[in-house]
């Protein structure tokens, strides 16, 4: 993919930027819910949206709602720092810049501790650019590697439409529901699906469930598994080899860190996806043979810039990408849409087969906003929506936030 470059991107208006930041509810659960979410319920979190509107009313969103037990920091510390640097002398003189100057005006932002806030201000930037160029934010992160959607004329792996698969999740709580699950994805048109799994006694619980769905769903429909670094290396080595029956397309972080790359020779395909917030380890798994897919997700990785560069030195090293969200609300999952889009359409050349499904699925978040549509998502995949930056007008979720949150 190539570097991107926002001084290509068509102008239309100069001047300074203005900024307001806008903080609302969202329910805290990972996609197995779709409870509205409340002032003050159990099963809600804090999200925080970025506007930079241009001198002609044109307006770029991006939102920082770190996950809390998954994110290193923490819904408030993200709209600490976006305070923070939005009241920063450096950061007002640098607003005046015209964005078309970007990066180089706005250099690394100074938000080395807030992965977060700073994925925010690139989607806004790139979103506003967008806007006023006419173009996807795709578009911005590769134009060559885009997939227009009025032509139809795809790379070699992708669908005529330029469409790519998604993956639902499935909950291994209850055998009997966690087979309704997955039956009710294929159903819909899914031909993945992806399970957590826990540690100790509970893996071998889980173990049980999803034999149950492998016989219920069949061979066609690939098995994605993720234990978020929660076993050691020897439980590692024994669990890995007993999922050899079920065939798993990959299993996600069995470890975490650096131990991740001792586990190379591994029964089964891995995939990196925490362990890729520190750049250090992520270097030592490119240059490793222990995992062969690397999980994108915009927010803790610091920006939709920061996965574009991981995804290209993924593909130079003969991995994989796949991106998926961190449960942020419409703003946050349209622009990892975006990015979605451009990674499959660059991925297609180079590995050349069907483009592996994202985990860009609708999850309850998305179901708690409903009345704020997601243009690229369509039933069992992600489509070349025609839109302007990531698309996504946050009007009705910030009416019914009632807060202002002007700058």
């Amino acid at each position: 993919m190539a570097p991107l470059d926002l001084a290509a991107v068509p102008v239309v208006s100069r001047g300074p930027l203005r900024a307001r930041i806008v903080r609302f509810l969202l329910p805290a659960g990972t996609g197995r819910g779709t409870a509205k979410p409340t002032e003050g319920s159990a099963n809600g979190r804090f999200g925080t949206l970025l506007e930079l509107r241009d001198a002609d009313g044109r307006r770029g969103w991006g939102e920082a709602s770190p996950l809390p037990g998954y994110a290193a920091e923490t819904p408030g510390h993200a709209a600490a720092v976006l305070l923070t640097w939005l009241a920063d002398a450096g950061t007002a003189r640098a607003m005046e810049l015209d964005i078309d100057s970007w990066p180089a005006a706005f250099g690394d932002f100074g938000l080395a501790n807030s992965p977060a806030a700073r994925a925010a201000i690139v989607s806004a930037l790139l979103d506003l650019a967008g806007r006023r160029g006419g173009v996807p934010i795709r578009d911005l992160l590769g134009a060559e590697s885009s997939v227009d959607p009025y032509s139809f004329d795809a790379p070699a792996g992708l669908p005529a439409d330029g469409s790519v698969p998604l993956n639902a999740l499935v909950a291994l709580d209850e055998v009997e529901t966690a087979v309704q699950s997955a039956v009710e994805a294929s159903r819909r048109g899914i031909r993945t699906i992806k399970a957590k799994l826990g540690a100790g006694q509970r893996f071998d619980t889980d173990l049980v469930t999803l034999r149950a769905v492998r016989n219920a769903v069949g061979p066609s429909i690939s098995i994605r598994l993720d234990v978020n670094g929660r076993w050691s290396l020897p439980e590692a080595r024994r669990n890995l080899d007993r999922l050899t029956e079920l065939e798993p397309e990959y299993v996600e972080e069995p470890v975490s860190g650096a131990e991740l790359v001792e586990l190379v020779g591994s029964a089964v395909p891995l995939a990196a996806d925490e362990s890729l917030h520190d750049p250090d380890v992520a270097t030592r798994l490119l240059d490793s043979d222990a995992v062969s897919v690397l999980v994108l997700k915009p927010s803790p990785l610091g920006g939709l810039d920061r996965c574009v560069e991981l995804a290209a030195r993924a593909t130079a090293a003969g991995k994989r990408s796949v991106v998926t969200h961190s449960f942020e609300g419409p703003v946050g999952h349209g622009a990892a849409c975006e990015l979605g889009l451009a990674i499959a359409a660059a991925n297609a050349g180079p590995f050349g087969n069907r483009s592996m499904a994202f985990g860009l699925d609708r999850h309850a978040a998305l179901e708690a906003w409903s009345d704020v549509t997601v243009p690229q998502l369509r039933d069992s995949s992600l489509v070349p929506a025609d839109v302007s930056g990531h698309g996504i007008d946050p009007t009705p979720l910030l009416e019914r936030s009632g807060a202002d949150g002007s700058i």
